[in-house]
Parts: C-alpha cells; sequence; structure tokens
C-alpha cells in the first residue's frame, strides 16, 4: 500500500495563535507539526534581543504552543520542526527542554540546527571572495558593514533530515527556509534522494500551500471572503502527502474556514515571483503545471509541480540598523479642516528648521484616506469634511534628531491654528532595521546537529 505522510501548518509567523496547532495536535491525525516563526523583521528583533541577553534571541511563542501541545504530540508520536530557534537556536531548544522538565515529559530528544549565522565568519568569507553585494543595489557591504545585527543564511533541509535520521523528536532550527520545515520531514520519510527535483518540486509547491497557515483555509481570502465562515476560529492547513510528492490538502476538523480551489490559489501565488523558477535552497519549483481538484468537503488534491537542480547560492538576511524615526500626529476638525491641516504641517515644518532639524526623508499622511494608497488618491481637500488626521514621520540619524518631531509638534496646542486634537503624549521612539539581501555560494555554508535528550 502506498505511503502518506500528513504534514500540519502550525504556525505562521511570530505572534500567530498557539490555538491552531494545538486543536491540531488533538484532531488533526498528523505525523508533523511544522512550525513557521520567522521573517526578515523578525530576525533583526531576535538578534537585537540576543545582543542584550545572551539567552535570548528565540521567538518564544514556541513554549506556550509547546505547553499546550507537547503531552499529546508525546503521546501520539506527532514530530515537531520549527525554526523558532531564531537568532539563538541553542537557547530555544534549552527553553523547550526545561519546559519537558516542568510539565514532568521525559524522553523526549531535542535537536538543534545551526550554520545559518555567519555574522562572525563574514570577513573571512571576503576575504575568500564572497563579496556580499546587496542584491537590489549593487553597493558593497562596507557600506553598512559597521551597522550590521545579524546575518543569517536561509538555508535548507539538510539539517532537518540529519536530525530525524539521529530520532530527534522536535527539531529547533534558526533561519532554515520556511519549505525546508516540509521537505525535511517527507525526505526522511519517504527517504527521497537529495536530487530528486521532480518529487521535491513537487512537494515544496505544497509547503508553499499550506506555509502560511490560515492564508490556505481562508484567511486574507481575496475572493468570497464574505462567504468563509468561522474565521474567529480559523483551522490551519494540513497537507497528506503521497510517496509522489503529490497531496491533498485539508485542515483541521470541525474548524472554521474552509479548503477550496479558491483559498488554495490565492496562497499558491503568493510571493513566488517566477512560477516556472521558484528558487529555495533545496529545489528550484516550476508551478506552471500545477493542477487543483475539489475531491471532497475541504479537501483538495494538488498534482502537477516539478522541479529543477537547486541554485548555486543561497540567499542571506543581513541586519542593519538604519536610523531612528520621528513621528507626530494631530488632527483638525470642521470648519476647514484641510486649510488647518496644510497650516499645521507648514508650523511643524518651519519650527523643525529653526531646530537644525536633520533627517533623510519624510512622509505626510492624512489616516484613512491616503496612508494605504498615498498619491494614488486625492487629498481630502473636501471643505465640509468633519476632521481630518495628519501623520507626520521622518527617518532621522540618530535618536535626538528623532525626538525633535514631536517636540516641536507640541506647540500646535496653542499655537497653531485652532480646532487642533489629538497631539497625544510622546510616542516611544523607534530604531528602523534595514535589510541587506545577499548571496553566498551554497558550498560555503555546513549545517550541523546536536542532540539534546530529557
Amino acid at each position: 500500500m502506498s505511503r502518506t505522510v500528513r504534514l500540519g501548518a502550525g504556525m505562521a509567523f511570530w505572534g500567530d495563535s498557539v490555538r491552531p496547532a494545538i486543536e491540531m495536535v488533538e484532531r488533526g491525525d498528523i505525523d508533523y507539526l511544522c512550525c513557521d516563526h520567522l521573517a526578515e523583521l523578525t530576525m533583526s528583533i531576535l538578534a537585537k534581543q540576543r545582543a542584550r541577553n545572551s539567552s535570548l534571541g528565540y521567538t518564544r511563542d514556541i513554549l506556550d504552543l509547546l505547553r499546550g501541545a507537547l503531552p499529546t504530540c508525546v503521546e501520539k508520536g506527532i514530530k515537531v520542526v520549527t525554526n523558532s530557534g531564531g537568532a539563538n537556536p541553542r537557547a530555544a531548544a534549552e527553553g523547550v527542554v526545561a519546559l519537558c522538565k516542568e510539565l514532568g515529559v521525559s524522553g523526549v530528544r531535542v535537536a538543534v540546527v545551526t550554520g545559518d549565522d555567519i555574522e562572525t565568519d563574514i570577513d573571512d568569507l571576503i576575504g575568500q571572495g564572497v563579496d556580499f553585494a546587496n542584491l537590489d543595489t549593487g553597493e558593497p557591504l562596507s557600506t553598512v558593514r559597521d551597522r550590521l545585527t545579524h546575518a543569517a543564511v536561509y538555508t535548507g533541509c539538510e539539517g532537518i533530515v540529519e536530525a530525524l535520521r539521529q530520532g530527534a523528536d522536535i527539531v529547533i532550527c534558526g533561519r532554515v527556509t520556511d519549505i525546508a520545515l516540509y521537505l525535511g520531514p517527507l525526505i526522511h520519510e519517504f527517504g527521497w534522494a537529495t536530487d530528486d527535483w521532480e518529487r521535491l518540486g513537487m512537494a515544496t509547491v505544497v509547503a508553499h500551500a499550506i506555509e502560511c497557515g490560515g492564508q490556505a483555509t481562508g484567511g486574507l481570502y481575496a475572493g468570497d471572503w464574505a462567504g468563509v465562515d468561522g474565521l474567529e476560529n480559523l483551522g490551519y492547513p494540513i497537507a497528506e502527502v503521497a510517496e509522489d510528492g503529490t497531496a491533498v490538502l485539508t485542515k483541521t476538523p470541525a474548524s472554521g474556514g474552509r479548503v477550496d480551489v479558491g483559498t488554495v490559489s490565492e496562497q499558491l501565488v503568493y510571493e513566488i515571483l517566477d512560477p516556472a523558477n521558484y528558487l529555495t535552497a533545496d529545489v528550484t519549483a516550476d508551478f506552471t503545471g500545477v493542477t487543483l481538484e475539489e475531491v471532497g468537503l475541504d479537501r483538495v488534491r494538488i498534482t502537477g509541480g516539478t522541479g529543477k537542480p537547486a541554485p548555486q547560492t543561497l540567499k542571506v538576511n543581513m541586519g542593519y540598523r538604519a536610523g531612528f524615526v520621528g513621528e507626530a500626529q494631530f488632527t483638525y476638525t470642521w470648519p476647514d479642516a484641510w486649510q488647518k491641516a496644510q497650516r499645521g504641517i507648514t508650523f511643524l515644518k518651519k519650527r523643525l528648521e529653526r531646530a537644525g532639524f536633520e533627517y533623510t526623508d519624510e512622509i505626510i499622511e492624512y489616516l484613512g484616506q491616503t496612508s494605504m494608497w498615498g498619491s494614488r488618491v486625492p487629498e481630502p481637500r473636501d471643505p465640509d469634511i468633519p476632521e481630518i488626521v495628519v501623520r507626520y514621520a521622518a527617518r532621522c540619524p540618530d535618536q535626538e534628531q528623532a525626538r525633535k518631531v514631536f517636540t516641536e509638534s507640541v506647540a500646535l496646542y496653542n499655537n497653531g491654528p485652532a480646532g487642533v486634537a489629538g497631539v497625544g503624549t510622546r510616542p516611544p521612539l523607534k530604531e528602523l532595521y534595514a535589510i541587506w539581501p545577499c548571496l553566498i555560494p551554497r558550498e560555503h555554508v555546513r549545517q550541523s546537529v546536536e542532540l539534546l535528550e530529557v
């Protein structure tokens, strides 16, 4: 008989609700719970936390998830694969081990997969000819080298496969790709070769269809969004994967949302750029022949994907400090709200100029009017508009300059036009982090696995 491996998408981002994952473990009859916690900004935040405290730097929601799901996972033999390790996989694993002891759960093997963090190796790698030029601008890394906060390679699934081969029950990774969280268990279970491009490509299509959690089951659905019931109890997707990499997609039983051709289609085209060449660390997937077929209530069969050899380079997520945001917000009311708002903006800018304000760029938006669409929609000039909310923000080189924005806006209360409100209290300063996308030849990256036992 043909085998089926059931993969559940437990998390889609750091801060996602842990309830869908716990419910899936309880009711979903899955073999693996695959949890994605990372995004580009997440890595910058985690690196900042690690710099302040060496025991931090991972997404602590993995502990909340496992507190609710671990006893059932152990009872049912469900393995957990997660990139919650972020900038500090070892600390995450130690946190999981401590949780196991707290819950009285024994016999659990926790694997730590590392090798993605190359921050301390950058200068040596440059000496070996890796230039780390910015993918978007071509600029050399030297322009931001002294402001780097982290450097993490989007690694593939080889470390996950090895961890599972060693008998891990929970696999904690750093910045592995989202797709790797799903490919690793499938290669381990089916024994696929790492150059079986057809199966890996098909499985990548399947992984991509479910990796964003509720987006495949009716969340963020732009189609018949009003007809999706139970969004407040949205079930997360499950892939029943066959040995050839094809799958039937479904969701946690007795949960909200739905799985149909519409919901799955929208997720499939999310962030893939060229559908014939979807680049991942493990395979270049081809989505162009994919077919979706509804085979039952909340059941969609997905076939037709294939693949080509993996890229010779891996993407690196580097982050660097990019200044601070100075911002102010104020509201003007009828009559003449538009004219008053313009006078208020001029007032603020002149006071900032007098204060020697330094900035590199600025934005002025009218909340509820232009903040989403910008200049593509008309400004709110209606003379009878009841109120206008202005937000002014500027990118500043340091905290001192950023503080000036709110400081100089406060005087609007009694020195500016009448009818002002909402200046409020001083907002917390926000430090800006920017992404430096670049590449590294894959031969410079090696993953390693360490096994901790409870």
